[in-house]
């Protein structure tokens, strides 16, 4: 029994010390790309490439579900010159993550007029045509897709939006550059830098609601006796 026991630690910790291991390895690599565009550029070589159209992902139907299609550079060059598009375009994409075997994963939206982009936005109808799919809201998708399309797809709709907000300097007006992996703008003018933000938010239970409600109306109601058991706004 003892024997057994001893086994069934060894494997579980070894499981454990790989999957650590290559959670750190691919966070390395992945901090390398965004700090680096020479290694995100080469990078974009042999990576896999998903399609947006106005933050909707291109998917394709297969077995009652759907399924995000990836692209080669090589298949997106070609698409964008079919289409008459520089393939400069390509470097409005954004990383969103990459594989085990460090493949990089990168989004590429067709449909939003980019302030630094040299192109205009492509036709929807004859870009589903040419790929043999549609552009789907993702909210009306997320339900028949594959957990790791659905959480893909979802970061990286997330950072084309959030680029897309971004595009001018809240202080000077002018024109801001992402980096080539999209992981932040610059502003030519004042050098100010912006990060994606993302919020996390935490769904609490019924009981974790009512308890930090009680606990909110007591303090307020000890804190301001003269103003009654209300919520205070503070700043």
């Amino acid at each position: 029994m003892s024997l057994y026991c001893g086994i069934a630690f060894k494997r579980k910790f070894f499981w454990c010390y790989r999957l650590l291991s290559t959670y750190v390895t691919k966070t390395r690599y992945l901090f390398e790309l965004k700090e680096d565009d020479d290694a995100c550029k080469k990078a974009q070589q042999t990576g896999a490439f998903y399609l947006f159209h106005g933050l909707a992902p291109l998917l394709q139907t297969s077995a009652h579900q759907y399924m995000a299609p990836q692209h080669s550079l090589l298949e997106l060059e070609r698409l964008l010159g079919k289409f008459g598009q520089n393939a400069q375009r390509i470097d409005d994409s954004v990383l969103i993550g990459c594989s085990e075997q460090q493949k990089a994963w990168f989004a590429l939206d067709l449909g939003l007029d980019n302030s630094s982009s040299i192109s205009a936005s492509l036709s929807k109808p004859e870009m589903e045509t040419e790929l043999k799919g549609s552009f789907i809201e993702l909210r009306k998708a997320l339900l028949q897709l594959n957990a790791k399309d659905a959480s893909l797809l979802s970061t990286a709709q997330a950072l084309l939006r959030w680029h897309d907000a971004h595009q001018f300097c809240s202080r000077s007006g002018q024109p801001t550059k992402k980096n080539l992996a999209g992981s932040k703008r610059v502003c030519p003018s004042n050098n100010i830098i912006y990060y994606p933000q993302v919020k996390v938010w935490k769904r609490l239970s019924v009981e974790k609601l009512q308890k930090k409600w009680d606990w909110r109306w007591k303090a307020c109601s000890t804190v301001h006796p003269s103003t009654g058991p209300f919520l205070i706004a503070h700043s």
